[in-house]
């Protein structure tokens, strides 16, 4: 059987600032400037590199008005990569956002070989051929004015090819499990999903997959870890696995631990330091933007006036002469836990973060519940029989949104 990667990426943001740095040196803004251009050309060469058949991009590619220096370098650096891989025979695939909408002329000017966008008016199927026999079946349509029809995703797949459909718009993700329920002839389909910060997978019949954001670019809890693109391997009509590449060149993350000490600095430095370089180890090559996170009675002095920005200039001192760059946006005591608070136990703080985010997304809401509930139970409840596991679930749910909404709250009153 015939076997072939190809590549899904969404939100290259190519034009879009970081937030959350604070007052970074000149270096570090530098850097931070041609990160998400770097991921891009980094994104182009992994395609090269695996020989890919093809590349899917659902949406995001701008953050909106590409005037300016910052858009004009990423419309030029878009341009450039995608004749790069037009170059090397590697097809594209663009399913455009809302905030893409003034690429389609500008690219269509270029006349690029090898380039599809999709209308956004309805769903496009395209046949990608190697060798002169057709291998696989590549459906999209770009966010438009109306809703996106699933349905016709079906219907456009060719018989005996894996269906690669792209997605940029999260709404339409939203009710894509009721479109699967009994669609199970769909063997190897693979379902290319956008608007997201995080990546997930699920799957594998089809897989439903999520690449996240190309490279973060702000300090919440969603956007600390390996961002990149999938690198998907297919036989036959059959995605065989999913992996996510980590291409992102500046990373944020966050470091949390019990301080040992509270009332000498140098001491609470040399702890901090001791992580830091034990985080640096694990990210070796690339630039961190870090929270530091301290636990325990060693944290308590953090609450006394201008004690934590003393902290965070001496590590920033500490820390500046290292390449590439690690820098401490900033040193805070733990959140106060509760004895008997489920929010302690890890699944829960899972479900935590996750409810945060879809507070301000009703319509995702259900979908999302049961779309990463799933694979977060199966981590952390293997041991359990599966009615304990199920009620832990459903108890996890609830705590997770009371406390997600009390956050807000308290949020909204400050």
């Amino acid at each position: 059987m015939r076997r072939f990667h190809f590549v899904h990426a969404a939100g290259l943001r190519l034009n879009a600032p970081f937030a959350g740095v604070g007052r970074l040196p000149e270096s570090a803004r530098d850097l931070l400037a041609a990160a998400p251009l770097r991921a891009w050309d980094d994104l182009v060469s992994l395609c090269i590199e695996r020989k890919a058949a093809f590349l899917a991009v659902a949406g995001g590619i701008t953050a909106g008005d590409t005037g300016g220096h910052a858009g004009q370098a990423s419309r030029l650096r878009l341009r450039t990569g995608l004749r790069r891989l037009s170059e090397h025979g590697i097809k594209t695939f663009l399913a455009l956002s809302p905030a893409d909408a003034d690429l389609e002329p500008m690219l269509a000017a270029e006349r690029i070989a090898d380039l599809t966008i999709f209308p956004a008016d309805r769903p496009l199927t395209v046949k990608v051929e190697r060798g002169g026999a057709a291998i696989a079946a590549v459906c999209g349509q770009s966010a438009g004015d109306g809703p996106i029809d699933l349905t016709a995703y079906f219907t456009n797949a060719p018989e005996g090819l894996p269906l690669i459909a792209v997605l940029p718009d999260g709404n339409a993700a939203a009710d894509l499990d009721r479109h699967l329920a009994g669609r199970g002839k769909v063997k190897g389909a693979y379902w290319a999903l956008g608007d997201a910060v995080e990546p997930s997978r699920r799957g594998f019949a089809p897989w439903v997959v999520e690449s996240g954001t190309l490279q973060a670019r702000g300090g919440d809890g969603r956007e600390r870890g390996a961002r990149g693109a999938m690198l998907a391997e297919v036989e036959g009509d059959r995605v065989l696995a999913v992996d996510l590449i980590a291409l992102d060149g500046v990373r944020y993350a966050e470091v949390s631990f019990a301080a040992r000490y509270s009332l000498d600095d140098a001491l609470l430095c040399h702890q901090i330091m001791d992580e830091l370089n034990r985080l640096r180890a694990a990210n070796a090559g690339r630039a961190l933007i870090v929270d530091v996170i301290l636990d325990g009675r060693g944290a308590k002095p953090l609450a006394e006036p201008g004690r934590a920005a003393e902290i965070v200039r001496r590590v920033r001192s500490e820390t500046a002469s290292w390449d590439p760059f690690v820098w401490c946006a900033k040193v805070r005591p733990a959140r106060p836990k509760h004895e008997g608070d489920a929010t302690n136990e890890p699944l829960a703080q899972a479900i935590v973060q996750e409810s945060r985010a879809l507070l301000a997304n009703p319509l995702q809401r259900s979908y999302s519940f049961a779309r990463r509930f799933d694979p977060l139970m199966r981590r952390w409840t293997s041991e359990l029989e599966t009615g304990d596991a199920e009620r832990l679930i459903a108890d996890a749910t609830s705590i997770a949104l009371a406390a997600a909404r009390t956050d807000a709250e308290a949020e909204s009153g400050r």
